[in-house]
């Protein structure tokens, strides 16, 4: 299982890119960068999919995360640092929905 650090960048209103490192080895290694976006109509699909809170949606965001990096690093991880933030900033930008 691979150690993954998730570092993100400035947000900007409706999306956030975050840095996937790998820590599992040293030295670390960058190992791509993804794309968050939450603006109202993607909260609005979360909705529909039957997550009707924001922490039912911060919780689908998480899942997506996970899913998207397994896909990029074609493995399970582990977050050892950056899931709070991440999901912090995303909380922040989608609070006007609810």
């Amino acid at each position: 299982m691979r150690k993954i650090k998730l570092i993100p960048d400035a947000p900007f209103y409706t999306n956030c890119d975050i840095s996937i490192v790998d820590v599992t080895d040293d030295p670390e290694k960058k190992r791509c960068k993804i794309k968050v976006e939450y603006a109202e109509s993607d909260v609005e699909q979360m909705k529909k999919r039957g997550c009707s809170s924001k922490e039912e949606v911060l919780e689908g965001y998480k899942d997506l995360i996970y899913d998207v990096v397994k896909f990029y690093i074609a493995d399970d991880w582990e977050c050892v640092g950056g899931y709070g933030s991440v999901l912090e900033i995303i909380g922040e930008k989608i609070k006007q929905y609810f």
